[in-house]
């Protein structure tokens, strides 16, 4: 028998409402006790990881789980939003939710962590430059870009052809976030976005110090040079 109202359910997550079966299967996943969920052939446990839990499914006969059976990782349930996440194929056809629901995985926050953690270092690379350089140390050689004249003057004649803006040139930092984007650092991403994608950009700025003063340096060079076109092209008219 269901033990879920229809106002329980209102404030729920759509899927959990399709059927009896998906009904237990969430009532299962909200009890403390360990004990496995039961679909057919099919065992479902749960492992505990922090505030969630990971699935796993394996076969059985009876009532008992077979001790030799190789368990298959089915998903991630999240106590925060009662959300599936991770959630495999397999799974999804054993509870019967139709193909149009879709489950956030890893690969959407890995997206949503590179956006993030663009800004971050963004930020980082503006505001607390300075800090940075002397948390690293890194040696001046290394810092300043080995450029000429000719390719600053190239570069910026592109720009400024293109109709770009001086507010337009700058260095844009990509963040590797897959470097270190760990089962357990995506977890701690769901939970707090922003704290984990400024913790992950702070520290590919303080690894790749030497490499964004090399690109800031040769960006503002471009900008300089930039703007010395335009003002000789203001003044022609």
């Amino acid at each position: 028998m269901m033990e879920l109202t229809k106002e329980d359910l209102s404030m729920l997550p759509s899927w959990v409402g399709l059927s009896e079966r998906t009904v237990s299967f969430f009532e299962w996943l909200v009890k403390e006790e360990l004990s496995p969920w039961k679909c057919g052939k099919i065992f479902l446990i749960k492992v505990k990881q922090r505030k969630d839990y990971f699935l796993y499914a394996g076969c059985g006969k009876g009532c008992v789980l077979d001790i030799e059976e190789n368990l298959e990782f089915a998903g991630i349930f999240r106590w925060k939003d009662c959300g599936l996440y991770e959630l495999r194929e397999s799974l999804q056809k054993l509870l019967g939710i139709p193909e149009q629901f879709r489950f956030p995985g890893k690969e959407e926050a890995l997206k949503e962590a590179e956006e993030i953690a663009g800004r971050k270092a963004l930020l980082l690379i503006g505001r607390d430059w300075g800090t940075i350089l002397k948390d690293v140390r890194c040696e001046k050689e290394k810092m300043i870009p080995k450029i000429t004249r000719h390719e600053i003057q190239e570069h910026a004649r592109r720009y400024y052809q293109a109709g770009k803006t001086e507010e337009e040139i700058y260095y844009r930092p990509k963040v590797p976030v897959a470097r270190y984007f760990s089962d357990h650092c995506y977890l701690l991403f769901l939970d707090n976005k922003e704290w984990v994608a400024e913790k992950i950009a702070r520290q590919w700025v303080l690894e790749n110090a030497a490499y964004i003063s090399r690109q800031r340096i040769w960006y503002g060079c471009i900008r300089d040079e930039f703007m010395e076109i335009r003002k000789a092209a203001e003044r022609q008219k």
